[in-house]
């Protein structure tokens, strides 16, 4: 292996690491959290996603990813580029006005969340998890609710 492939996999390593270092005390999926449950701790992450290092909310909404999520948004490193993107400022920046009711149907529920943004507009967003089985997971977050997925949604008039 040459030095650059060296250093590279060892700065991989490192990047990994770190965060599961720092962040060991952070929220985590766990059968025994409710559907809101999780999205209030996504929310949150999100809100407060600087806290305690750098990106470590990001790092916690990536922990609750369900497997289908991150076939779709790929590793950590795409996923932090992902929701960053300028259509998802509102979760970050916002303030968390209102949470909708929880739609549950078997394993799969969804929710609206309400944010506040600068100048006084208002950004819905749709948080839809579902319940985690041991194919999915391979056992390692069994009967946890997980996010399939946060979107912008229209606001009603």
């Amino acid at each position: 292996m040459n030095g650059a492939r060296t250093g590279a996999a060892f700065l991989s390593f490192v990047w990994w690491w770190l965060p599961a270092a720092t962040l060991g005390a952070q929220p985590r999926p766990q059968p025994s959290l409710a559907p809101d449950e999780v999205i209030r701790t996504v929310v949150e992450a999100l809100q407060n996603r600087n806290s305690p290092s750098p990106n470590a909310g990001i790092f916690t909404v990536y922990r609750f990813a369900s497997p289908a999520n991150r076939v779709n948004t790929g590793p950590y490193g795409n996923f932090l580029r992902l929701v960053k993107l300028p259509g998802f400022d509102p979760l970050f920046s916002g303030h968390t006005d209102a949470y909708g009711p929880l739609a549950v149907s078997g394993d799969r529920a969804q929710q609206k969340v309400r944010f506040r943004v600068a100048g006084g507009g208002v950004v819905y967003f749709l948080f839809v998890v579902s319940r985690q089985t041991s194919e999915q997971t391979h056992g390692q977050c069994t009967g946890c609710w997980m996010v399939d997925g946060v979107a912008p949604v229209p606001v009603d008039r």
